[in-house]
């Protein structure tokens, strides 16, 4: 479960990233906090390429989709 509503205006920027806390639960039920990327901002880059990552998608696989590539 993830809960963002409580912390949506709480935000930090990383070098090329703006993050948002987010608590979500282990596979235990316990919580737990992490940053997530909210934006991106800047040139990230994979193996030394450029790569534009989404910051939220539906699975791993949309996830790791270069944004800038046209399909």
């Amino acid at each position: 479960m993830i809960h963002l509503a409580e912390t949506e205006n709480i935000k930090i920027f990383a070098t090329g990233a703006f993050l948002q806390p987010m608590k979500v639960k282990d596979l235990h039920g316990n919580d737990f906090w992490i940053w997530a990327v909210e934006r991106f901002e800047d040139s990230s880059y994979y193996d030394g390429e450029e790569y534009n990552p989404k910051a939220v998608a539906g699975s791993l696989e949309e996830l790791l989709v270069d944004e800038e590539i046209e399909f």
